[in-house]
């Protein structure tokens, strides 16, 4: 049995699902991404978790779990920069009534806690490897 890549493969399923919403809500609010915020969150959101899902059933399982736990900082940071730090359209306080509304701020929240789970996953996976 393959625990901690078991747990990863969920929560990069569950955060790639909430991902793919939040952008569908940034599409129709018409709250656009600057080009290295595009990039980012292509390659850092979506791409390195899966990659280090990938990783984390092979025998490169360490390295996955490090790229999976930076991964995910690096995407909690980000998001917590732009959704609740700084004021303007990304931020959850700024978006209007409706149902595209809420889902921007459903999914910004559920970003932030796969995000922050993922993180922790990562790092004790890596820590429960060294003892």
């Amino acid at each position: 049995m393959n625990r901690p890549a078991r747990y990863v493969t969920f929560l990069v399923l569950v955060h790639l699902v909430i991902t793919v919403a939040h952008g569908a809500a940034h599409r129709e609010l018409q709250i656009g991404l600057s080009s290295p915020e595009n990039l980012f969150v292509g390659l850092v959101v979506v791409i390195a978790p899966v990659l280090a899902m990938g990783l984390a059933w092979g025998s490169r399982q360490r390295f996955g779990l490090k790229l999976f736990a930076a991964s995910m900082f690096a995407s909690l940071l980000f998001g917590l920069y732009h959704h609740f730090l700084v004021e303007g359209a990304d931020h959850v306080h700024s978006q209007p009534e409706g149902t595209w509304g809420k889902a921007f701020v459903v999914t910004a929240y559920g970003l932030l806690i796969t995000e922050g789970l993922g993180t922790w996953m990562g790092m004790h996976f890596l820590r429960s490897d060294n003892r």
